[in-house]
């Protein structure tokens, strides 16, 4: 064992020690409350995809073919920052990470970020491949994976953290979003991103069968309801509603504002009843 994987396996540890399983969304209903405690090595190793044996063998210090993807969804899990991800992979693999796939952020316009980041719900574009150029607080609190430059599809297909928060994953988020991206690689078949993606997707045993196989396709999720689990709210479920505006400018960005259902439902109850006042 070399000092360099000796001190990786210590910075894992302390890595895993500091987060607070509690905002982990959907933690609590899968696992059941557990205040005041620390992530498992097999906690880990679930929420990755991994086997504990590799998850076990990165503490431990244990000389390892690590791949990108398992110290990358390390980095996700255990919330890494930039730096700390770049030390992940220099102490374990001995070369510095692979940049998550840019995305220009100056392409969004300043007073559209401006609008973006005055939203008190989650509110983010996403392109025609799903990268997110920009998010704004609400929806990184919300969507934890954001802060790792996440592909929306790739995130919500294929990682495992993803079944954990989205509740009724296949038939509610699964099936409609893999008809969303399967029509949109059918009407760009030059675009190299949604190419990259439809692979990266189809890697997944689950995501191949479901992008396959579901005969359904749908153009857009706007008007759609859904349920999560969010950070910090325990096994409480949450039924959103999903907004979804193109950019006149450039049809091929989403606005995308995610909309607690309540709230919609008290202002069409409100709407209504002022309505049937004037009447």
């Amino acid at each position: 064992m070399s000092e360099d994987l000796r001190h990786i396996g210590r910075m894992v540890r302390q890595w895993r020690e500091r987060v607070d399983p509690e905002g982990l969304p959907g933690f609590t209903a899968r696992f059941g409350r557990r205040p005041h405690q620390t992530l498992t090595q097999d906690e880990v190793s679930r929420l990755t995809g991994f086997s504990a044996r590799w998850y076990s063998n990165l503490e431990r210090g244990v000389k390892t073919p690590f791949s990108d993807d398992f110290l990358d969804s390390i980095a996700r899990v255990l919330q890494l920052s930039e730096d700390e991800r770049h030390t992940l992979y220099t102490y374990s693999v001995k070369r510095p990470p692979v940049p998550v796939p840019g995305v220009d952020a100056s392409i969004i316009d300043p007073a559209l970020a401006k609008f973006i980041h005055m939203q008190p719900y989650p509110c983010y574009v996403s392109d025609q491949g799903w990268d997110v150029p920009i998010y704004n607080a609400a929806a990184g609190a919300q969507w934890r994976w954001m802060s790792h430059g996440t592909n929306v599809m790739l995130w919500a297909l294929t990682q495992p953290e993803a079944r954990l928060q989205l509740i009724d994953w296949e038939r509610s988020w699964a099936i409609p979003m893999a008809a969303q991206l399967h029509l949109a690689a059918h009407n760009n078949p030059n675009h190299e991103r949604l190419k990259e993606v439809v692979r990266q997707v189809c890697e997944n045993e689950d995501a191949r069968r479901i992008y396959w196989e579901e005969g359904l396709r749908r153009v857009h999720p706007d008007g759609s309801r859904r349920r999560v689990y969010l950070p910090h709210h325990h096994d409480t479920e949450f039924e959103v509603v999903f907004l979804a505006f193109p950019l006149l400018r450039d049809p091929s960005y989403r606005l995308m504002t995610v909309v607690p259902a309540d709230a919609c439902d008290r202002v069409t109850e409100a709407g209504t009843g002022l309505f049937e006042q004037a009447a």
